[in-house]
């Protein structure tokens, strides 16, 4: 793998080492989730460094809305009422 450098806009370093590869996307199974389009075929893999700036802000993208809620409730238990008998329709025509 060569390592290439890359001109930062972070002030800690003026270049940020970053690497480079094209590999077959099955090697990355089990690594990384891969969308059904990539596989068994050559992918371009692109390594960067992650400052902590960065990290929050995809934090805050990644996934559902809703994750944020997961478990939230601190009432009593939630019990799904019964639901009887379903509705008989007539055919449709």
């Amino acid at each position: 793998m060569a390592k290439q450098t890359l001109k930062s806009k972070e002030p800690i370093s003026e270049e940020t080492v970053f690497v480079r590869e094209t590999i077959q996307s099955n090697l990355l199974e089990g690594i990384i989730e891969i969308p059904n389009k990539l596989r068994n075929c050559l992918v371009e893999v692109i390594l960067l460094p992650v400052s902590e700036k960065h990290r929050f802000q995809n934090n805050k993208k990644a996934g559902s809305h809703l994750k944020r809620f997961a478990g939230a409730w601190a009432g009593e238990m939630l019990v799904r009422e019964d639901q009887d008998n379903y509705e008989v329709r007539g055919e449709l025509l």
